[in-house]
């Protein structure tokens, strides 16, 4: 506590008069204006020093509050003169909201426009310890601020030097994923009627048909000839085939002689009657799914699958299957990039496969303007069948090549890395999300696709997007 002055004559005990009682309640009205804190801040053990329990002790505790005192001659009580002087002290210990006990802030605006209630303008008299009161304004009067200089300025480009390109490394490069059930699926993957000519290329993973595909003895004899534990056998369910789920993987079996299936997918998301495109509204794809889970369990199958599978398909799949899906097969290109379909399958754990890719040749894609400026980019010139497997594998994408005049350029690939150009470029080729994608893709039945922004988490104000 700070000392009387040596000249401040000792007062007696002096009993409180009417006068003081008036001058405390101005006081305390005063401390309810301010925006003081409340008393119950004094009660905390720390303050049990300093008359923590008492408004009159803890105001005496307070510096300011013997200020006027000692200047004054000591004739009037320090509440009274304080009050009576209109510095708005309260009785709390706090001086206009400050707490001699903590660090000075700036007075709030509360606490500037209440002493101006009072006193017609700021606070007038000594200014509390740590504190100058100054009017508020809102207008900058110093230098314009310039901001970060390591960021743009206005009206310049994003970026202000050329980002780093990256540097091709075949050592860096992933030659596979791994996928739900342990097993690695090869990013670059051929169709069956391909396999030969695929595995040679160095596509080591062959997706074969339902049992009906007539290249299954063909893609055998393939895989029989480069190595059966070298490739990375996969198959499909046809819509009428969900009733005879086990039928179905011996045939497969049979025909293409393999041992067993790396992966057996659901082709699509319907079930037909057997033998015909009808809708079987007797069965369900949670049926078909333990069927298939029985597979697993017998080990003619090692995972399991998803083919042309929406966002809301494969939650309800999720929510029963025992053995999860590892792989969802759908078209992927950059008319039809399906990022929201990508994300969530990532989040449960579902490797996304690419396969009409080269959307069937298919001028509208391999001819876009940009694509071709794409192809003409000085650093990296590259074939639009080159550029646009890159761009799928870039993304952590498998894909299924399907046509063998364009295996060999597919192929190249997997020996550059894009440009941060010919990214920026192909990216822009996708359509703006409501407009939706362009699929070049079609079963041989009636199949309505889902709306690619059911599912997942909702995208509100979708009608406000631009353009």
């Amino acid at each position: 506590a700070l000392a009387r002055p040596p000249d401040s004559p000792t007062r007696p005990p002096r009993t409180p008069s009417r006068h003081t009682h008036a001058a405390k309640a101005t006081v305390k009205i005063i401390m309810a204006q301010d925006g003081c804190q409340p008393m119950e801040r004094f009660m905390r053990p720390e303050y049990s020093n300093h008359g923590a329990g008492s408004a009159q002790k803890s105001w005496a505790f307070c510096p300011s509050s013997r200020d006027g005192a000692s200047a004054g001659g000591g004739t009037a009580p320090p509440s009274a003169m304080h009050a009576s002087a209109g510095h708005g002290y309260s009785v709390s210990g706090y001086v206009n909201g400050y707490n001699p006990t903590l660090p000075a802030y700036p007075p709030t605006r509360a606490q500037l426009e209440a002493a101006r209630a009072r006193g017609g303008g700021a606070p007038t008299g000594p200014a509390p310890p740590g504190q100058r009161f100054r009017q508020a304004t809102a207008v900058w009067d110093g230098p314009a601020p310039r901001g970060d200089p390591s960021k743009p300025q206005p009206g310049t480009p994003y970026y202000i030097n050329t980002p780093k390109e990256e540097v091709f490394d075949a050592s860096k490069e992933a030659k596979d994923a791994h996928i739900v059930g342990g097993g690695r699926l090869p990013y670059c993957g051929c169709d069956g009627s391909v396999a030969a000519k695929g595995l040679a290329a160095g596509a080591t993973h062959v997706r074969c048909g339902n049992s009906r595909d007539s290249s299954l003895k063909s893609a055998g004899e393939a895989i029989a000839a480069y190595g059966r534990e070298k490739v990375f056998v996969s198959a499909k369910l046809s819509p009428d085939e969900h009733a005879r789920v086990g039928e179905a993987v011996a045939a497969i079996l049979a025909a293409t002689g393999v041992g067993y299936l790396d992966l057996f997918s659901i082709e699509w998301p319907v079930q037909h009657k057997q033998g015909t495109t009808e809708v079987d509204g007797e069965g369900s794809l949670e049926a078909t799914w333990e069927a298939l889970e029985k597979c697993v369990s017998e080990g003619t199958v090692k995972a399991l699958g998803l083919a042309n599978f929406s966002v809301p398909a494969v939650e309800r799949l999720m929510k029963v299957a025992k053995v999860k899906p590892a792989v969802n097969e759908v078209e992927l290109h950059p008319l039809l990039a399906q990022r929201k379909l990508v994300g969530v399958c990532r989040r449960y754990g579902l490797l996304v496969v690419a396969h009409t890719s080269l959307a069937n040749g298919d001028d509208k894609l391999l001819k876009h303007p940009k694509l071709v400026q794409a192809c003409a980019d000085a650093a990296n010139p590259q074939t639009p069948q080159a550029l646009l497997t890159r761009w799928s594998l870039q993304r952590g994408v498998p894909i299924i090549i399907e046509d063998e005049q364009t295996l060999d350029e597919c192929m190249k690939a997997t020996t550059f890395r894009l440009t941060n150009a010919q990214k920026v470029l192909i990216d822009a080729i996708e359509p703006p999300p409501k407009d939706g994608g362009v699929r070049f893709f079609h079963p041989a039945f009636d199949f309505t696709f889902d709306d690619p922004f059911l599912g997942g988490v909702y995208r509100p104000g979708l009608d406000l997007v631009p353009n």
